[in-house]
């Protein structure tokens, strides 16, 4: 009876299997994906590359394998690009994509119901296939070109086919993938366009050995950064763009996985590649997040048929030294945020200083633990609005003509270095020749730097370099003179060392000793008379200049003029040295004492004050200078004569105005130099498409 029960129930089971079987497809058998792509020998390779790529079979509910001699065929047909996908890490992302397009995950179908005339395409990881219902064609893969189809697994079904399907992006070069990108959320016509107008079509397109990355904001992106798109097509801006997009390219691709990977080796989360406008460019991976010059992907890992490309957060520019001193701190573990600080108090551009001085810079940038060292009061000084002439004083202390890498400093020292500012110091090395800068004890040590711009090469420092006009009060400007030890020793007399020195902004008028030698007052009189020329406040020239009287500590009035040949006289003094600057102020030399005559006999050579009568008042200006030596033979005076008088340091115009070259030292005559910072155009109302076909 059991046996009998147990054939009845194996006929009832096969009945069920029959009946079943009239909806079903051939069983093969319950296994996974995996196992049935491992047991069928021709799609060993297929197998093998789903393994080197890190990719499971069981993702597809309905894969596509391509048979070994599928392989071979495509190897024969495009062989570098084959050699290239398959062998180099750099093109690892094109490699993993070729192999996702077999895999569909939408949902499980057979040949019949693929090529049924009801959709028009599949899903993979990467994509769309497109379905030609016409030409009974899924990708490049033909309906007769199905080996062997509908192999059931537990995952879903296999169909072994006789071609490689390619992805078609991987056709595509950069500036097509670009206009015909599959994004549905992102464009990216503009960048695209903009390449096209500069003539970089060809360069994007080019086969590098190891590939390509160009990093690509999204259209509405050069609208939140406020790029004008039309004056980017200006004639005038050919340059400009052309840069502008060059920065944006780097020979070898990098992406995510990629980055990753190799800071993880390294052990640091950032490193240094070079754009192909040869600046560079650092890449970090911080925060779990892959960013390029500390602008985060917004789409990653676009792979184009040379290369590939990353949706940007927002552009890069043309890198100038200042841009680095304000991308730093964001893209490496080296802060530079104060040096920037620096920079945008003295409201120029390193770009704005190389055409002023008509050369290349390398620039010595303090970092951010660099100023902890720096006294606190001096560095809220300089950061103070009406401060920013000392602010360029001390930008200035830090720059030199030409740019020099770490590498030549050091090999080209030891030797004197010369400052924009005029200062000059000691270039030294250290023992593992690394550059340092020597002012007296003050010693600034490279430890980082070699960062290309546009306008040369930026390195860090780990200690400021103090410049006179920031340690040197005015009363150490006037006493290191020795063409105004007269003024130090009448300021020592009435006791005014302490209120010279003082950290309150003062203005300094200083009567050289020439001037002093040809008057003659009386003791009691020493302190009006010296106080006759201290004013509150910083009043450079070019502010003088736009004024008609100023006030002294006294409260004693001084009319101004500006004589026909742009002479600047201030209380019947004429300036001939301006804008000396100090800790505490600023200084002009004066050619005479304000409100004494000269008339008098000379005065001894004594160093004390000798005793005259009170001084007049000093005249208002006149249409032309009072004559220095009155003609009086009978008085026996001797004319003591001044150097040549030339014109004022700054050009005189309205306020506000540009920062002047800093001047170093005092006591010689400075050339006429106007600073003037040309601003980079950006502003933006919207993101105007470059051509009306492309769709934003």
């Amino acid at each position: 009876m059991r046996k009998n029960s147990s054939g009845s129930s194996w006929l009832i089971w096969l009945c069920l299997l029959g009946v079943a079987n009239k909806y079903q497809h051939t069983v093969v058998g319950q296994s996974s994906n995996i196992v049935v792509i491992s047991n069928d020998k021709r799609l060993s390779t297929f197998k093998g590359l789903l393994d080197q790529a890190g990719v499971s079979p069981s993702i597809g509910k309905t894969v596509f394998g391509p048979t070994t001699e599928a392989f071979e065929r495509f190897r024969e047909i495009d062989p570098v690009r084959y050699d290239k996908w398959m062998d180099q890490p750099e093109f690892f992302l094109h490699f993993k994509e070729l192999m996702e397009w077999h895999l569909i995950t939408e949902g499980t179908y057979t040949q019949d119901e693929i090529f049924d005339g009801t959709r028009e395409g599949m899903v993979n990881p990467q994509g769309t296939i497109k379905i030609d219902q016409k030409l009974q064609t899924i990708g490049n893969v033909g309906s007769n070109e199905f080996l062997d189809p509908n192999i059931d697994s537990s995952d879903g079904i296999i169909h072994i086919i006789d071609q490689v399907i390619v992805p078609p992006f991987l056709g595509y070069d950069m500036i097509q993938q670009l206009l015909r990108s599959r994004q549905e959320f992102f464009s990216f016509s503009n960048m695209a366009n903009l390449a096209l107008h500069v003539g970089l079509d060809d360069r994007l397109n080019a086969a590098y050995d190891n590939g390509l990355t160009f990093l690509v904001p999204a259209n509405r992106r050069f609208n939140r950064a406020e790029i004008y798109i039309p004056k980017m097509l200006q004639p005038d801006m050919f340059n400009y763009t052309r840069n502008f997009i060059l920065c944006h390219m780097i020979t070898d691709i990098y992406h995510e996985a990629q980055v990753f990977a190799m800071n993880e080796q390294s052990g640091e989360d950032q490193f240094l590649v070079k754009s192909e406008l040869g600046t560079h460019m650092w890449i970090t991976s911080t925060e779990n997040v892959v960013r390029f010059q500390s602008q985060e992907l917004l789409l990653p890992d676009q792979p184009t048929n040379n290369g590939i490309f990353h949706g940007l957060e927002y552009p890069l520019f043309p890198p100038y030294i200042t841009d680095f001193a304000f991308f730093t701190p964001k893209s490496t573990n080296i802060d530079t945020s104060d040096c920037f600080r620096i920079f945008s108090q003295c409201r120029l551009t390193s770009e704005d200083i190389a055409e002023l001085f008509d050369t290349k810079l390398t620039v010595f940038c303090p970092t951010r633990e660099a100023f902890t060292l720096f006294n606190y009061e001096d560095f809220n000084r300089l950061l103070s609005p009406d401060w920013y002439r000392h602010a360029c004083e001390f930008l200035f202390n830090h720059i030199t003509e030409g740019a020099l890498t770490r590498a030549e400093l050091a090999s080209q020292a030891p030797r004197r270095i010369k400052m924009l500012n005029g200062a000059v110091y000691n270039l030294r090395k250290s023992g593992d020749d690394r550059p340092r800068i020597q002012n007296g004890n003050q010693e600034g040590r490279s430890n980082f730097g070699d960062l290309i711009a546009l306008d040369g090469y930026l390195h860090t420092i780990d200690t400021p370099i103090t410049p006179t006009a920031v340690s040197h009060s005015l009363y150490d400007k006037i006493a290191f003179d020795p063409d105004t030890s007269i003024l130090k020793t009448n300021i020592d007399f009435i006791r005014l060392t302490d209120y010279i020195a003082m950290d309150s902004p003062l203005t300094i008028l200083a009567p050289d000793n020439a001037a002093f030698r040809r008057v003659e007052f009386d003791t009691i009189d020493g302190g009006p008379i010296i106080k006759r020329h201290i004013l509150v406040g910083l009043l450079f020239c070019d502010r003088l200049a736009n004024q008609t009287e100023v006030i002294t500590v006294d409260g004693e009035v001084l009319d101004i003029e500006v004589k026909a040949d742009d002479s600047l006289w201030v209380g019947g003094a004429k300036v001939y040295d301006c804008d000396i600057l100090a800790h505490n102020g600023v200084l002009h030399h004066i050619d005479r004492v304000i409100g004494l005559d000269f008339d008098s006999p000379s005065p001894t050579q004594s160093p004390a004050p000798t005793i005259t009568g009170v001084p007049t008042k000093s005249p208002a200006p006149s249409a032309s200078p009072a004559a220095l030596f009155a003609e009086n033979p009978d008085n026996g005076a001797v004319p003591i004569y001044l150097p040549p008088v030339e014109a004022p340091i700054n050009k005189l115009q309205a306020d506000p105005t540009r920062a002047p070259a800093p001047v170093s030292g005092s006591g010689s005559t400075a050339t006429t130099t106007t600073i003037t910072t040309s601003t980079l155009l950006v502003a933006v109302t919207g993101v105007m498409l470059l051509w009306s076909t492309i769709n934003a």
